[in-house]
């Protein structure tokens, strides 16, 4: 009687460790939807994720050590269940330790000119106060040149007003949102939203002259958080690629 009552109770956690996981993975999305959509501050929604993907962590931790054990097949199968449910979440922590050393660099403002850095106008106030202020340091540089080496300008055979037309169709292939482009400054600028979070990143395009015809630089920039996991990098690196292709296919 007590061993039926213990195979009894075993069952019965699997199925709260099971139950806790399919919540847990529900979490993961409306952490992040909830902060795009303005439910709650990004922060909070950052908080909500990490704890889904710390739980879904635990949890396949606990059901590893479970089955080792040999429970039943009801309890087996609930443990098995909620190890699938608990798999997205390590997916998304395995991507981010194989990130690199250069998407955790814990910096959110890049440029493919570090010396002098393309400026923004219009986005101080699209931005507003609260976002991270747009100055570029020595200390970012010097960071960014060691995580980014291959962010870098583009160097055109393209008349300043070609290149500054060939950045504006990049731009928009890509989804970016321009809200200021000046041809006589051979300035674009724009932002990009991320589609989870909503996080919003304002990026700006340089085109001025040189010997070989044109050079073309990129700022991206993060309005919130301390780093970026590499995303402004990618941004102006896949920017570069598409710029770089359209141009040799003229």
């Amino acid at each position: 009687m007590s061993e039926q009552h213990e195979t009894t109770a075993a069952s019965a956690g699997a199925k709260r460790i099971r139950n806790l996981a399919l919540l847990l993975l529900i979490l993961l999305p409306v952490s992040a939807l909830g902060s795009r959509f303005g439910l709650w501050p990004f922060t909070a929604g950052m908080l909500i994720m990490v704890v889904s993907l710390l739980g879904s962590l635990i949890i396949q931790i606990i059901n590893a050590i479970w089955l080792l054990r040999k429970p039943n097949a009801d309890t087996k199968s609930a443990l098995r269940l909620a190890s699938l449910y608990a798999l997205p979440p390590l997916v998304i922590i395995a991507s981010i330790m194989r990130g690199g050393d250069g998407a955790r660099a814990g910096i959110h403002n890049i440029s493919t000119d570090l010396d002098t850095p393309p400026q923004f106008v219009a986005a101080v106030e699209q931005r507003g106060s609260d976002s991270n202020p747009l100055e570029y340091t020595a200390e970012v540089a010097a960071i960014q040149s060691e995580a980014f080496p291959t962010v870098s300008s583009i160097n055109s055979t393209l008349s300043v007003e070609q290149a500054l037309q060939q950045a504006e169709k990049v731009a928009t292939e890509l989804g970016w949102d321009i809200y200021a482009l000046s041809a006589p400054e051979g300035r674009i600028e724009a932002v990009e939203t991320t589609f989870w979070f909503g996080f919003k990143d304002d990026i700006v395009i340089r085109v001025k002259a040189d010997d070989s015809g044109s050079q073309i630089d990129l700022r991206s920039v993060s309005r919130v958080g301390k780093g970026d996991m590499g995303a402004n990098a990618k941004r102006i690196l896949a920017f570069s690629e598409i710029f770089k292709q359209k141009t040799n296919s003229l």
